[in-house]
């Protein structure tokens, strides 16, 4: 990475700026006075001594957004949060009396689960430097790290971590990807299917994976879709909505600023109701949601996206669905979530979600930084507006690290003795 200078990130920090005000989904920027917020951090972005604080700073700048689905990287992306760079989220819990970060999920085939990270584990340090809240470590990608942790056994250990390099999906923060669908049965009528995120706009692998996943559980009765530490991604997430009814039904709709700004009829929007098999399907997909809106809107007519299921049929489990979701379970999950509460498709079980939903992009910066904005807020079916708002579940159960530790899943028993009683 280049080493940049003071007229550079200032250069940089200009261009944050600017694509703040042009691009932010909210034209009155949340009412926060952004020239005055710049003036405030300028002196501490512009003469960072590394980069390292110099990405520090912008993020403190972005945070008086307010908002989620902000980020600030460079290409090369050398560092990366836990869940990004080694598929795994943590919790701040007190232990012996001091918070400390505790392994809360770690997916699986991801580079913590490979190195035997569980979770329940508490972190200690990050390649010999200790970490605890509200300190967040961050992880190079692409190399060996040593992680200290406190397993079940109540003494540290030392874990290696093979972070691995970063895939780069259009419009999504670069990512490290474990396994991203994993599925078992639990009892003889019953099933289980982890969805660790959904890569990709459209997100045809993650879709295919999630039906292959329930074609291999076969003629199940019961299904627990375990949905938590799953930060979100596309719109692959449209697959699993559609395996809890039948029906073509509505889910929601975003909606940019521009729109926001202007009148809509939720009547005269086109429907998003269908993810392809195969990449070749896609053609079609982008005349009909690219091309003809740019043709609309041309003709000076205007339309925008409403998403609806995908109308794949019955399965035997529907009706008898249980969601697991956590503090973690945010964006296109909130979105799965939601339209499983308003449509009475499942019992949610766990703990309340962030609240973090907004449509999202990113933008390029000079020298090969980029900037994630939230370009648009998503509304339910009957228009709710999610974003700030946790979905509280049906039945709350918090996370105990205590039993995590000793292999125990409190949560995942909840949902199963919840969903054998539907």
């Amino acid at each position: 990475m280049t080493v940049l200078n003071e007229k550079q990130r200032a250069e940089i920090l200009d261009a944050v700026s600017k694509t703040v005000v042009k691009r932010f989904y909210d034209p009155q920027l949340r009412g926060i006075d952004w020239d005055a917020a710049v003036a405030r951090h300028r002196s501490d972005i512009v003469t960072a001594p590394n980069a390292e604080a110099f990405e520090s700073a912008i993020s403190k700048l972005l945070s008086e957004l307010k908002t989620s689905h902000i980020g600030f990287y460079h290409h090369a992306l050398e560092r990366a949060t836990s869940k990004m760079a080694i598929s795994a989220t943590y919790t701040s819990f007190p232990v012996d009396g001091n918070e400390c970060w505790v392994f809360q999920d770690v997916h699986p085939g991801g580079a913590a689960h490979l190195a035997g990270i569980r979770p329940g584990d508490i972190l200690v340090s990050v390649d010999g430097r200790s970490f605890a809240p509200p300190e967040h470590p961050v992880f190079p990608m692409g190399q060996k790290v040593e992680l200290k942790v406190i397993t079940s056994i109540h003494q540290a250990e030392v874990r290696l971590v093979d972070v691995p390099p970063p895939t780069r999906k259009r419009n999504q923060l670069p990512y490290a990807q474990p396994k991203l669908v994993s599925g078992k049965r639990l009892r003889a009528d019953t099933g289980y299917i982890r969805i660790s995120m959904y890569p990709g706009m459209i997100g045809i692998e993650v879709a295919n994976e999630i039906s292959s996943t329930v074609k291999f559980l076969g003629s199940i009765e019961r299904l627990i879709l375990d949905l938590r530490g799953n930060t979100g991604g596309g719109i692959g997430v449209l697959r699993a909505m559609s395996f809890l009814t039948p029906e073509r039904i509505p889910v929601g709709y975003s909606l940019t600023r521009r729109q926001l700004e202007s009148a809509h009829n939720i009547d005269q929007s086109l429907v998003f109701d269908r993810i392809p098999a195969k990449k070749r399907g896609l053609f079609p997909m982008a005349f009909k949601f690219l091309v003809f809106p740019w043709l609309l809107k041309f003709a000076r007519q205007k339309k925008f996206i409403t998403l609806a299921t995908e109308g794949l049929g019955h399965q035997p489990f529907q009706g008898r669905i249980v969601l697991l979701v956590n503090r973690h379970t945010a964006s296109a999950n909130e979105m799965l979530v939601a339209f499983a509460k308003e449509n009475r498709l499942a019992t949610i079980v766990g703990e309340a979600t962030p609240g973090r939903l907004l449509a999202g992009n990113k933008f390029k910066l000079p020298y090969d930084y980029w900037l994630a904005l939230p370009v648009g807020v998503y509304r339910t079916a009957s228009g709710t507006l999610l974003e700030g708002t946790p979905i509280v579940p049906d039945i709350e159960v918090s996370f105990d690290p205590g039993q995590a530790r000793e292999g125990r899943d409190t949560q995942l028993e909840k949902a199963i003795e919840i969903v054998s009683q539907i």
